[in-house]
């Protein structure tokens, strides 16, 4: 799991996101969730969503 962060207007926000490698050419990069970040760590609750979102995506596909 990886995070990608931004502000905008002096607001921190971050997006969750996951590499899909399986394909030999091309790489999937898949945002699970975006939130707005108040405290320095990431929420315990927004990474178990993130992993929740990737499991579920590579069973599915």
């Amino acid at each position: 799991m990886n995070d990608f962060r931004t502000k905008y207007k002096n607001i921190q926000i971050r997006l969750l996101a996951f590499w899909d490698k399986r394909d030999n050419k091309n790489t999937l990069v898949i945002s699970t969730s975006g939130f707005i970040k108040k405290t320095s760590k990431v929420p315990q609750k927004e990474i178990n969503r993130a992993i929740s979102i990737m499991k579920k995506y590579f069973e599915e596909n």
